[in-house]
């Protein structure tokens, strides 16, 4: 764009913001391809000092760079980059099935950045001849990384299974592993891809600009959408050339886009701040036909479409030009958050040793089940990060700090190939535990780098009540006893947990926390130990209280209650409420809710139907479905139970007892009461002493009549239907 010499930067700096915070109001939708201008210009309103000061950083690099570009001189020794400079990236891959991203597609991208940034791009035989002399290689490259930030042997790539979404700008869910994304590796070493995808269909990907000092260093990096990165497997087109993490990686090292620093607004008053690229009106989409002139360039050879920083599609994409890559390599030298990578060995491959075997991850048993039994078989994900093929290994499992069960494993595993190995099953007790495994004696000598041999998890197992259970959650053990806890995140503090002083009854109570853990779609339990139902029992329910807030109308958690009736192998879902429908408080809430007593509800769920005369056991699961933190959930109060009738009540329909009473009496119906209208309780001198009226609701099953203040005598109970009186006589004793 045109030269900006002068006072240049500051004019147009501020020419952009009033486009931003003015004009760009105006705009319903932004343009399709990159959310930089957006995310930036959110940022700044959020955080308006960070923008004063980053306002300053580029107006003194701008100083800086143009002076050399106005002299016609090389970048001084001390702002260039020294020869060729190898990037080292990571690549963190975050979807349902993150698979679907081979690796092969991953160096796609990376063999395209290296192209396209030495300017070694085999379609550069399509820049216009108008065009040539500006046509910039630049001395950046690109490589996966090789080592880890503990220096361990890697390819770069760190897949992530999980259903978080790009929400584009600071704190972006992908980004951080607490809402279900993968966090960032040592920004002072790697670049960080973001592959994943987006919150909106028109976004390809964004990236932050250098300069702001107020931005968390998780946010590094440049976010892809995992249908516009590399060349093959889920790249589509137009958008299949891998021109989306070309454009994001010039704006991580300070370019804008070729029309200027705003949103695609019309406009000749602004720059890209490069001297050599011609001034455009506005972005430029789709493959347009060489010339193209607009109000800025109405002349022959016309604007620089084809330029990597435009919004045409990837095939018509093919040079950034030497302005540009000048401004590149004295942004990485320049700003100190992009420095470090200068200096980084994260694309030099460490040394092997003879004997490491890494120990990734436990896979069973894993926190995101309740188990039922007390017999487990522990698995280890492990890698053979040595030199020599991997014969045997010894696996040591410890429960809770006990000596280890060891298992000798023989296996052929390669140099730096991974597999699970299982060891010798182990008893453990009901409740939670720690597992703790770790590998020793690999091909029967020491390990060279013991460092990195050991996993634990957390995980929980049910055992075996009598019915009727009851839970208020006083206790200070939790999870309670013979009940479990898990969820299906890698976050295992993502469990419930019990709190006080926030209770329905009590001082405690649990609660599902989805205020501070942002993981869309994740879910987190309290299950139930296994309850013995009679096989005889005529109903079956469960009981509970909950108080639940919303963030938001655009915020919904999900509260589902599921049994099982085969130790916890599969369940059947009861009870869904979500949003509206699950929340208690009124109105919305932005801070981190705690309930009130009014605030708490009660919930019956009947299982009858479903459980009596087939199942004698029953496990109860209390699940939430985050719904992108909208609040907190709490429950307490918790009851399952059964109720077998006696055979008299259903033999006559209904049951006056116990008669002789002492002061207290039931009358039950079986096995409906919507025939009843009205009860009355009579003295033997025809007082009334006790009533209960039902013409305009459903009477209970269940109805408690108290005589207890009233003297020792025959009373008579009249029970009123719609089709019938029935009269029983009931004795009070002392």
């Amino acid at each position: 764009m045109k030269a900006v010499y002068k006072s240049g930067f500051l004019i147009a700096y501020l020419y952009f913001f009033l486009i931003c915070n003015g004009f760009a109001q105006q705009v319903q939708q932004r343009p399709a391809r990159c959310a930089t201008g957006n995310v930036m210009e959110e940022y700044f309103k959020k955080y308006p000092r960070d923008k004063a000061v980053f306002e300053k950083n580029q107006s003194e690099f701008q100083l800086k760079y143009e002076a050399v570009r106005r002299a016609g001189k090389e970048i001084p020794v001390q702002q260039r980059v020294s020869g060729i400079i190898n990037i080292p990236v990571v690549v963190h891959i975050v979807m349902d099935n993150p698979a679907l991203v081979t690796d092969a597609q991953v160096q796609s991208q990376i063999d395209v950045l290296n192209a396209d940034y030495a300017g070694a791009n085999a379609d550069s035989v399509n820049i216009p001849a108008a065009f040539k002399s500006f046509f910039g290689k630049s001395n950046l490259r690109f490589c996966l990384a090789q080592r880890s930030p503990s220096n361990e042997p890697t390819n770069g790539i760190n897949r992530k299974v999980s259903s978080a979404t790009s929400i584009p700008g600071a704190g972006d869910p992908v980004k951080y592993s607490t809402m279900g994304g993968s966090d960032a590796w040592d920004v002072n070493r790697y670049l960080n891809i973001w592959v994943c995808k987006m919150s909106r269909d028109v976004d390809l990907g964004y990236s932050f600009m250098p300069g702001l000092t107020g931005l968390a260093s998780a946010d590094l990096g440049l976010v892809n959408a995992y249908h516009a990165f590399g060349t093959i497997g889920s790249a589509t087109a137009p958008f299949n050339k891998g021109r989306t993490a070309t454009h994001e990686i010039g704006h991580f090292f300070n370019l804008w886009h070729i029309w200027g620093a705003n949103e695609c607004e019309e406009s000749c008053a602004d720059s890209d701040f490069v001297d050599d690229t011609p001034n455009q009106y506005k972005c430029t989409f789709d493959t347009p036909l060489f010339p193209t002139t607009d109000n800025c360039t109405p002349t022959a050879p016309g604007i620089m479409f084809m330029n990597f920083m435009d919004y045409v599609d990837d095939a018509a994409m093919c040079m950034f030009t030497a302005g540009q890559a000048a401004r590149m390599e004295m942004a990485l030298s320049t700003f100190p958050e992009l420095m470090p990578l200068l200096t980084s060995n994260g694309c030099v491959p460490p040394v092997l040793f003879n004997y490491d075997v890494k120990a990734w991850a436990v896979q069973s048993p894993v926190n995101s089940t309740v188990y039922c039994g007390t017999s487990v078989t522990p698995q280890l994900r492990i890698s053979n990060l040595g030199a020599l093929t991997l014969t045997s290994v010894q696996l040591n499992v410890e429960i809770d700090g006990a000596p280890p069960v060891v298992t000798q494993v023989n296996l052929n595993l390669p140099s730096l190939q991974e597999t699970v190995i299982s060891g010798n099953p182990v008893n453990t007790g009901t409740g939670q535990h720690v597992i703790r495994m770790y590998t020793t004696l690999p091909n029967g000598n020491a390990d060279m780098r013991p460092v990195n041999d050991t996993a634990e998890m957390v995980f929980s197992v049910a055992g075996n009540v009598e019915g009727p259970l009851k839970e208020g959650f006083e206790s200070n053990v939790f999870p309670p006893q013979n009940w479990g806890v898990a969820n299906n995140s890698d976050i295992i503090s993502y469990n419930p947990a019990r709190v006080t002083p926030a209770a329905h009854t009590g001082t405690a109570s649990m609660k599902f926390d989805n205020y501070h853990y942002q993981l869309f779609g994740k879910y987190a339990m309290l299950v139930s130990p296994q309850v013995a139902i009679p096989l005889s029992a005529d109903s079956v329910k469960i009981t509970f209280w909950r108080a639940a807030a919303q963030y938001s109308s655009a915020h919904s958690d999900t509260l589902e209650v599921l049994f099982s009736a085969d130790c916890g192998q599969t369940y059947t879902s009861v009870y869904k409420k979500a949003g509206a429908d699950l929340k208690t408080r009124r109105d919305f809430l932005t801070a981190e809710y705690v309930p009130v007593a009014e605030e708490w509800v009660a919930d019956t769920i009947d299982i009858s139907t479903l459980v009596k005369g087939r199942y004698d056991k029953i496990m109860v699961q209390f699940r939430n479905i985050n719904g992108y933190g909208s609040n907190v959930i709490y429950l307490d109060d918790i009851h399952i139970y059964s109720r077998t009738l006696p055979p008299v009540l259903k033999e006559r329909g209904y049951l006056i007892a116990p008669n002789p009473t002492t002061g207290m009496f039931v009358i039950q119906h079986y096995p409906s009461t919507s025939a009843l209208k009205g009860v009355a309780v009579y003295s033997s001198t025809g007082q009334l002493v006790w009533k209960g009226s039902y013409a305009s609701s459903l009477a209970p099953d269940y109805i408690p009549v108290n005589l207890s203040y009233m003297a020792s005598g025959v009373y008579i109970v009249r029970l009123v239907y719609t089709d019938k009186t029935i009269t029983e006589k009931i004795v009070k004793i002392n």
